[in-house]
């Protein structure tokens, strides 16, 4: 049983006792006890008829009376007006959701919830999939127009040397200068292995040699020919011990501690930090960016590159490549703590930027909501959030009623009448005689 059947229940027990008690006392006027319940239910029937007619009135016209009552369906639209602001202003509040966004760590919700779906491998599998179906949707001339058109606007902007200089500084950091160094020592010593380069430096030698007779004097020449004849300067053999020389230095490359291999890199990264400094290689720089931007091979180079890029979204390689980097991106980011609270800060002050771009549609949010609603809808509506305590308010009118009744009995029957009504009737005599 709801509040209203209670209500409406307590008011009808209250009125059937009432006609009982002014039946009874009026078939034995003698008993005191009958005219204390007749008095008590009576104050009662009214106190619960009057709060039926006053919460009546909110909602609709009681009985017919039309004055001052269906108080929601006349005042609707202060009504709405006042739920938009009560919610945008005072429920939800800028400062409120504010403080509730930056209470909440969204990067561990997400790695929790990520980590129940598989993680890494799950993350990975998502993004192959939605860079596939981009790369499906993209034409690669369109893609390369769209990028060429961002190139060209916002390129002319970029400053080129301050990246050379970070460039420098994070490959350092990384590790990348020194992989590019065995790289390059691998590269060489796969180059002076070849037979070609033996056979590249015993024709220097040969030529060294022809230059040295040409210019040489007949006694120089005869030395030298009888050097020959005696084995002693054998070209052949000169060229392969030059070739074994150049390949152990270049072996000694691939030590971090070798002096060249310190020298080479000590080298490197002065030139790279002077040519930052100088002015000419900046302007150099900044020329060469200006003409490859508005060279027509950019078009070409970057329609070229998104054929190729597309393309590659379907290999098997591009898959791998990206479970790899999601691998290692998601394994810092669980073991790294300052990522997750930039992470955090930045997804924060994301949602901050959007509630307090939109905070002002969420009255007009409540406001559109509500004016759809019908009378009936409205009158509901507010039913459903406060009537049970309404109605409340029925049963305790019922119940105030006959409590002030009981006491309002006991004083006119032992009070007023025995005390109060004979001192007023002996000053009405004096004063009126």
């Amino acid at each position: 049983m709801n509040y209203h059947k209670k209500a409406n229940l307590t008011l009808a027990l209250v009125f059937i006792g009432f006609l009982g008690s002014a039946l009874l006392a009026r078939n034995y006027p003698g008993i005191l006890g009958l005219q204390l319940l007749k008095f008590v239910l009576e104050a009662a029937l009214v106190g619960g008829l009057a709060d039926w007619f006053a919460i009546t009135a909110i909602f609709k016209k009681p009985l017919g009376w039309g004055f001052h009552t269906a108080l929601i369906p006349r005042n609707r639209a202060k009504l709405i007006e006042a739920v938009a602001g009560m919610v945008q202003s005072e429920l939800l509040t800028l400062d409120l959701l504010r403080r509730k966004i930056s209470d909440f760590d969204f990067v561990a919700k997400i790695i929790q919830t990520a980590e129940r779906q598989g993680g890494a491998d799950f993350l990975a599998d998502k993004l192959t999939r939605l860079l596939r179906d981009y790369a499906g949707k993209q034409d690669p001339a369109g893609l390369a127009a769209n990028l060429s058109r961002f190139l060209r606007s916002k390129a002319l902007d970029w400053r080129l040397v301050p990246n050379v200089e970070r460039f420098g500084s994070w490959a350092l950091r990384q590790g990348y200068l020194d992989q590019a160094l065995d790289r390059l020592a691998d590269g060489l010593w796969d180059k002076a292995s070849e037979g070609g380069t033996r056979l590249a430096i015993l024709n220097y030698l040969e030529t060294v040699k022809e230059e040295k007779l040409s210019s040489g004097g007949a006694i120089f020449r005869t030395l030298l020919g009888f050097v020959e004849m005696s084995d002693g300067l054998n070209m052949e053999e000169a060229a392969d011990a030059l070739q074994v020389e150049i390949l152990l230095t270049l072996r000694k490359l691939n030590d971090p501690d070798d002096l060249l291999r310190r020298t080479l890199r000590e080298i490197l990264l002065r030139t790279m930090d002077s040519l930052a400094k100088e002015p000419e290689f900046q302007a150099q720089l900044e020329a060469w960016k200006s003409e490859i931007l508005q060279a027509e091979l950019l078009d070409e180079f970057l329609t070229k590159a998104a054929g190729i890029v597309l393309k590659a979204a379907d290999s098997e390689l591009f898959s791998r490549l990206i479970r790899s980097c999601v691998q290692d991106l998601w394994c810092e980011l669980q073991e790294n703590r300052d990522w997750q609270g930039r992470l955090n800060e930045v997804v924060t002050s994301g949602l901050c930027q959007v509630v307090l771009s939109r905070h002002h549609e969420v009255g007009s949010l409540v406001r559109e909501t509500l004016e759809t609603y019908s009378d009936e809808d409205l009158n509901r509506f507010v039913e459903e959030k406060a009537g049970n305590d309404l109605q409340w308010i029925r049963i305790n009118g019922s119940m105030i009623g006959g409590i002030v009744g009981f006491f309002l009995f006991l004083l006119l029957n032992f009070v007023y009448d025995p005390y109060l009504l004979p001192v007023l009737l002996h000053l009405k005599d004096q004063i009126f005689g």
